[in-house]
């Protein structure tokens, strides 16, 4: 594959965009994959909703993302906006997992300082919940995490770091991480410097407006990245593999 290699997702299979969206093979270390979607413009949201900037390309290839990760990594806000208890794998998405060495289910991973997860979460979910929680928490709320069945890793300090977030997933085996924001989780992994790679789509829409970008903070923060694919839909959608240049082994 080449940099400037263009794919129309009309003419792909969903097996053929599940090897296309694999990880790397002989992950020794999570890999941080972050998927977001903003409007020409740069947008992330119209009308308050990132959905709303959603089409059916982008839909498309955001569950593909999904089969081919062994857990979706997000912080608490965006755990109770979205539903995450019920993370379905077609047959399909299943013997494709099966044939690559991926558990069937697919957990969410939910970094939370203050130790506040959606109930939903700890009493619906398909598959038990990661909950990376600081030891500053209230004692209660940990107490509560550790008796839901929830897979619960407390983080020394009053802050979920981004390298503990790295060392907790290595520890619990999980390599192939998908980061779906929100965008204030993603912008400390990307001041932390502990993103590897990023698929963002760009909606053909012009909103113009508040809305904020996929990541910001104080200081600016240069990553080198490079680019791996490229998707384009008919409804004018492209969506863009953008993997860090720092690590030759990444890039293969």
């Amino acid at each position: 594959m080449t940099h400037s290699t263009v794919h129309d997702v009309e003419t792909l299979s969903d097996d053929a965009l599940r090897d296309l969206l694999a990880y790397p093979t002989g992950l020794r270390s999570p890999h941080l994959r972050a998927n977001f979607i903003a409007s020409i413009d740069g947008a992330v949201t119209l009308r308050g909703s990132g959905r709303s900037l959603g089409t059916p390309t982008d839909r498309r290839v955001f569950a593909r993302l999904r089969e081919v990760a062994d857990v979706v990594l997000v912080g608490a806000k965006t755990a109770a906006a979205a539903p995450y208890a019920h993370m379905h794998m077609s047959s399909e998405a299943s013997a494709w997992r099966g044939s690559h060495g991926l558990d069937p289910g697919l957990p969410v991973a939910v970094v939370s300082g203050r130790g506040v997860i959606p109930p939903h979460l700890l009493t619906d979910a398909t598959v038990p919940p990661v909950v990376l929680v600081a030891d500053g928490a209230e004692t209660a709320a940990r107490r509560d995490l550790e008796r839901s069945g929830a897979r619960v890793t407390t983080i020394a300090g009053s802050r979920v770091a981004s390298a503990a977030i790295r060392e907790a997933l290595a520890t619990l085996g999980l390599t192939r991480v998908l980061v779906e924001g929100g965008p204030t989780l993603f912008s400390q992994l990307v001041c932390d410097d502990e993103i590897d790679e990023l698929c963002l789509t760009t909606s053909p829409k012009l909103v113009s407006g508040p809305a904020r970008r996929i990541a910001a903070s104080v200081g600016h923060v240069e990553l080198t990245m490079q680019r791996r694919a490229i998707l384009v839909g008919a409804d004018g959608t492209v969506i863009v593999r953008w993997v860090r240049a720092r690590d030759p082994a990444k890039l293969s």
